[in-house]
């Protein structure tokens, strides 16, 4: 061997060590920086210390082993964050979140949880990636060691009294013949939002806690409650009742300014508020997560499952599973402030109206606004913010690059167009929701393919957007929801149980205007009550074809409206519609009914009514 053959192999041989140790270097492993697994002990302080290693290390992959790792909330990352849909100035005023895993300024980083369990204490977030890049989160289990959601199973009832059992996760006590629920730190009080969960039915009902509230109660065995008094409400035997406070004070987990975020096989079992709540972020995919309760419990979420607001760039949801939520499992919207003060021609005060969302920056320079009516929620023009002045947490006031249209008016509504995202939602699975499926507006591309809508409370898919309650923007432009399957959905709406609603709040409709666009609905099955498939408003471009129908034979024990006169699709002021090539069960009526329309807006081989 030559000489310099010899030293070509040395300097490889020096090169592959060097790279080698750099990629040692840059991975952590959390064992050897204070965080073991199985030891019951509060990891909150630690691992923020961990983290901030990480940060100061620039590693790229930070190892757990695999295990249970506890936190509470009283050395956990804090900080005051106002996040949408969660609580307002009145019920609770301190923002201050208490966050288990706090990723904030970081980039370029894999939390690989190799199947650990994080078990939290009290009331908490989860976790929060602030202000971060190219973070990757994978392989974890996330649950409460006393969810804020109390259950019971409904064993007897009887004239007067009511037996049930409590599931051992829900602590108790009983003074003077009441019962009071309490947790890690809290209670929940008298006034309790309320579920009851039929098991063999796989569905989620409305009920009442006022009842049990007032009834004299004592326990007959562990765990085992009698509860006497005037119970007269429709609790069934074999149901489980589940009860919670209705303040949103913490999130499931937090995404806040952050872009190209990874959630990779995360098990939820349970969030404590609004959901995974994304907010002001960019290219976020959130793949194999399951929001399912831990066997034995019936609820997995206090709220939504996941919540975007106010994104951009691309958000994908793909073979997730939604099961026992006391919300939505998915909701995409932006918000819309409304019009308090035209300053000058270029001068607007803007103000928040919906009291759980206020408070954070819902504009940067350069981005984009549009203008809308509040009444007929219609474009009035497009305009670039110049300047930004938050007078309160409620008012903002902008400046903009040119005048403002000169039809608008107090009331109306500013949408920020710079933040709207595409949606890509695909071979998931929705079920055992008091609510609905998904909620979208976005003018973004919408794809909603492969999923299965499995007797949700309400809607499957709701299009919406509003000026006058939620706030929730915009107008979609571009959506396709193909090859899905629709079961049994809209339980909790007698008489307007349509597996998919279109319908946006405007309160006037104007000739020529209509508030969504392009919306196709192609090759899905349909399996409803009688006799409800699509109900739409105000839709310039609607398609529905090659879809399968059949009525459900189900034995529902619901007050389901049959009424068979009602057209299974509906139609209110919609132009550019078309209907064809669908096929029903045989002897199953598939008919059409319009309204504020002319015949001539659709073109359909349906019967219309």
């Amino acid at each position: 061997m030559n000489k310099i053959l010899r030293q070509g192999i040395l300097f490889f041989m020096v090169y592959c060590v060097t790279v080698s140790h750099e990629v040692l270097a840059q991975t952590i492993q959390a064992n050897e920086h204070g965080i073991q697994p199985n030891t019951f002990e509060d990891a909150s302080a630690t691992m923020q210390q961990l983290l901030k290693h990480c940060k100061d290390k620039k590693a790229k992959k930070l190892v757990l082993q695999p295990g249970r790792y506890d936190f509470w909330p009283e050395k956990a990352a804090q900080r005051k964050l106002y996040i949408t849909n969660s609580s307002s100035e009145t019920e609770w005023p301190d923002k201050t979140k208490h966050i288990g895993m706090l990723i904030e300024d970081m980039h370029d980083l894999v939390v690989e949880g190799n199947g650990a369990e994080f078990v939290f204490h009290g009331k908490m977030t989860t976790f929060s990636i602030i202000r971060s890049s190219n973070i990757r989160l994978q392989d974890l289990t996330i649950t409460f060691e006393r969810p804020t959601m109390s259950e019971m199973t409904i064993q007897e009832v009887g004239s007067g009294y009511l037996v049930a059992k409590v599931n051992p996760t829900s602590t108790y006590t009983l003074k003077n013949d009441k019962l009071y629920w309490y947790g890690e730190g809290w209670t929940p009080g008298d006034h309790l939002h309320t579920m009851m969960v039929d098991t063999a039915q796989g569905i989620s009902l409305y009920s009442k806690y006022e009842p049990l509230a007032k009834a004299r109660v004592k326990e007959i065995a562990p765990n085992i409650l009698c509860f006497e008094g005037d119970l007269k409400a429709d609790y069934k035997v074999g149901s489980i009742l589940s009860m919670r406070n209705t303040v949103r004070d913490e999130v499931g987990g937090f995404i806040y300014r952050s872009k190209n975020i990874k959630l990779f096989n995360l098990t939820m079992n349970y969030m404590h508020g609004i959901g995974i709540t994304s907010q002001f972020s960019e290219n976020l995919d959130y793949e194999q997560v399951k929001v399912v309760p831990v066997k034995g419990r019936s609820i997995a979420a206090f709220a939504d499952g996941m919540q975007f607001s106010g994104c951009k760039g691309k958000i994908k949801v793909s073979n997730c599973h939604f099961k026992g939520l006391h919300d939505d499992p998915i909701n995409v919207h932006g918000t819309y402030l409304q019009i308090a003060e035209i300053v000058s021609p270029k001068e607007l005060i803007v103000e928040f109206k919906h009291h759980q969302s206020y408070g954070f920056d819902a504009f940067t320079l350069h981005d984009t606004i549009s203008i809308v009516s509040r009444e007929a929620i219609q474009p009035l023009g497009q305009l670039t913010v110049t300047g930004i002045e938050t007078l309160s947490l409620t008012k903002i006031r902008l400046k903009l690059n040119g005048s403002i249209p000169t039809n608008t008016k107090i009331g109306d509504a500013v949408e920020n167009l710079t933040w709207t995202p595409e949606v890509d939602i695909r071979n998931s699975r929705f079920e055992r929701t008091n609510a609905r499926g998904i909620l979208v507006t976005t003018p973004g591309k919408v794809h909603i393919e492969g999923n299965t809508f499995y007797r949700t409370g309400m809607h499957g898919i709701l299009i919406a957007g509003d000026v006058n309650s939620w706030f929730e923007s915009g107008a979609v432009s571009d959506v396709t929801i193909k090859n899905n399957s629709f079961v049994e959905c809209g339980y909790n709406l007698p008489g307007f149980n349509y597996a998919i609603a279109i319908l946006p709040e405007n309160k006037v409709q104007l000739k020529g205007h209509y508030v969504h666009r392009n919306i196709n609905i192609l090759d899905n099955d349909f399996k409803v009550f009688s006799p409800y498939v699509l109900r739409a408003k105000s839709v310039d471009g609607l398609q529905f074809e090659r879809n399968r129908i059949a009525v459900s034979t189900s034995n529902f024990p619901l007050a389901v409206d049959s009424n068979q006169t009602i057209p299974a699709i509906v139609l209110d002021n919609c132009q550019h519609v078309v209907i064809k090539n669908n096929t029903a069960t045989a002897g199953d009526d598939l008919s059409l009914g319009i309204h504020n329309m002319s015949k001539s807006d659709v073109k359909t081989d349906l019967k219309i009514r």
